[in-house]
């Protein structure tokens, strides 16, 4: 027993220590295109869910400031209608990263690539925040803000919020969680933390912005 507890415990070992220097290597292109036309294309090639398509600049002008490090914790969280990592069996983060490079690398030119990573950091969190709020939204609240019904306010619909947003996000994060009209406490979700609630909130009021697109629109 004794032995074989070793030879795990140095296999482990030796596998991180493989890991860490893979992940030391530098990103590579033909290896991100490859990954792309085996797990990405069939959603990001049509544009589906609004996915960015690889050479349309602009699907990628407002991500492109975001940084490529920024989109690689998008996409292990599973940003929009995608799942995490896309359900693809992709685990390393070398694998993930050179594939957004690729991708980048589609849509950039010397005239473009300083906006790569341009934004602020706060700017850089709130994207990533809005983005799981979002991700919770469509787990929990889809079915009735989708289309406003039994009085829920429809996603998008700026007259439906304008008696509401003015309370200010605390105000109706509290709203949701001692429930009201037809809304269960917790939206019936009770799974979720106050922090959770107040992202799917902020990703409700982004949506009442100019060139907001409804999610009902899958496809370009």
């Amino acid at each position: 027993m004794k032995k074989l507890i070793v030879s795990v415990v140095f296999s482990t070992l030796c596998f991180a220590s493989w890991n860490a220097s893979a992940e030391d290597k530098p990103l590579d292109l033909t290896t991100g295109k490859t990954l792309y036309s085996t797990y990405c294309f069939m959603c990001h090639d049509r544009g589906l869910g609004h996915a960015p398509r690889p050479g349309d600049k602009g699907d990628w002008a407002k991500l492109l400031p975001l940084g490529e490090d920024t989109l690689y914790t998008s996409i292990i969280d599973g940003p929009n209608h995608m799942y995490s990592k896309g359900i693809s069996p992709i685990w390393s983060e070398w694998q993930l990263k050179s594939m957004i490079h690729y991708l980048t690398s589609t849509v950039t030119d010397a005239s473009t690539q300083a906006q790569i990573g341009s934004a602020s950091e706060a700017d850089k969190a709130q994207h990533l925040r809005l983005m799981h709020g979002r991700k919770l939204y469509e787990q929990a609240c889809f079915k009735c803000h989708d289309y406003g019904d039994l009085g829920a306010p429809q996603l998008g619909n700026a007259e439906a919020w304008a008696t509401r947003k003015d309370k200010g996000i605390d105000a109706l994060v509290k709203t949701v969680i001692d429930g009201k009209g037809h809304m269960y406490a917790h939206g019936g979700s009770n799974s979720l933390s106050t922090e959770e609630f107040k992202m799917m909130t902020e990703y409700m009021l982004s949506t009442l912005e100019e060139g907001w697109v409804s999610p009902q629109q899958n496809c370009k």
